[in-house]
């Protein structure tokens, strides 16, 4: 049987998750636990908890082991996410189970490089690692160089968002790289139905972070400025789903907008519940920078395609074109934009046919079982060199 050590090493002061919720809400970390169990295969998950003082140990039948560690330190200092620390219990506890597979998710983590040291050298045992983000410009990836050196530590690389292909040719890690849908769909949760809201409905999906243009993540908060302008064109309603510690800002600033006849702030939902309200949605909103839209990226645009319901994000550059792959990538300042939403939703004939489009790839190509195969595939070369 294959032990395998998987590590996520942040805490949730970024998403304002309580360790309840971090344990109960679904989570592509303890998706990787799932799949593990369904090999045959004794998982384990390494997380952090800012409200933990001590080590605490969890089993659950259906996903393996998650241990919770606190957070000993944090480095650089000043920054939301990603610079939280344990290094002397993490490898104590490496050291006691032993593991014959670790997989490191997310290398923009700033404990990876030094990480990545001491796994191959102490352990000895196959590491892989993963792109759960992305970071757009080089001047930020100049900030995590060691992390990107770090790569070549490692023997196999999962990433979905395309770009990051220049990087690893770079610095010589292409041939370890291997590009997966993440986070996945279940095609017979996530499906089609022709029947669309008679309102006019759009649909955000997501955390909801304390700032107006946060690096890296969704902007709810600038949709209500988007929104704002869009209502002097046509009427309109929003519907946001997903807490985080901005969900108060996020409301206040709706009321500031007087916005509140149009924005439906649902807070946390099961994800059970989602597919319902991608249907009902004419175009689901993704408020980030992102090349394409093209499905291998970002749970929520592969959700809503998988429903064929199409998808609009924004553009790094305001020379790219508005059409993607299977989405529209809107200008992000805000009077543009509003105008090219305005465009969209008077274009029924595009939206039906980019979301179908969508579907059909997603649900062929981006599905739980087609990330699973294609881990696995790798994970067991590595375990049986």
């Amino acid at each position: 049987m294959v032990r395998i050590v998987t590590m996520l090493l942040h805490d949730e002061r970024f998403s304002g998750w309580s360790l309840c919720e971090k344990l109960e809400r679904f989570h592509f970390s303890k998706q990787y636990l799932r799949f593990c169990k369904s090999f045959g295969w004794e998982p384990y998950l390494y997380c952090f908890h800012q409200s933990v003082t001590e080590k605490q140990v969890y089993e659950d039948g259906d996903l393996g082991v998650i241990k919770v560690f606190p957070v000993k330190f944090r480095f650089p200092p000043f920054l939301r996410f990603g610079n939280d620390h344990n290094p002397s219990e993490v490898l104590k506890e490496l050291r006691i189970d032993e593991p014959d597979l670790i997989h490191f998710h997310h290398y923009y983590l700033f404990s990876f490089p030094y990480m990545a040291v001491l796994i191959k050298r102490r352990l000895k045992c196959p590491l892989t690692t993963q792109l759960h983000g992305y970071n757009q410009k080089w001047w930020r990836r100049i900030f995590y160089l060691p992390n990107l050196l770090a790569l070549k530590k490692v023997d196999r690389i999962f990433y979905s968002y395309k770009p990051e292909e220049s990087v690893y040719a770079k610095i010589g890690v292409l041939d370890k790289a291997v590009r997966v849908p993440m986070p996945s769909v279940d095609p017979k949760v996530f499906k089609p139905d022709r029947r669309k809201d008679p309102e006019t409905n759009l649909l955000y999906v997501g955390r909801i972070p304390p700032a107006i243009n946060p690096y890296g993540e969704k902007s709810p908060i600038l949709l209500l400025l988007i929104l704002h302008r869009l209502l002097r064109i046509r009427d309109v309603n929003l519907t946001v789903v997903g807490d985080g510690a901005g969900l108060p800002l996020c409301k206040r600033f709706a009321q500031k907008l007087k916005l509140e006849k149009h924005v439906d702030f649902r807070g946390f939902l099961p994800r059970s519940e989602l597919p319902n309200l991608y249907r009902r949605a004419i175009l689901t909103l993704v408020p980030m920078e992102l090349y394409d839209v093209d499905g291998f990226f970002d749970g929520s645009i592969q959700e809503s395609l998988a429903c064929a319901t199409p998808v609009a994000a924004f553009k790094p550059s305001t020379h790219d074109p508005l059409e993607g792959t299977f989405g529209f990538l809107l200008t992000k300042k805000v009077e543009k934009s509003a105008e090219e939403l305005s465009n969209l939703l008077n274009a029924p004939d595009l939206l039906a046919k980019k979301g179908l489009e969508g579907s059909n790839f997603v649900r062929s190509y981006c599905t739980e079982k087609a990330l699973k195969e294609k881990i696995r595939d790798e994970w067991e070369g590595l375990t049986k060199r």
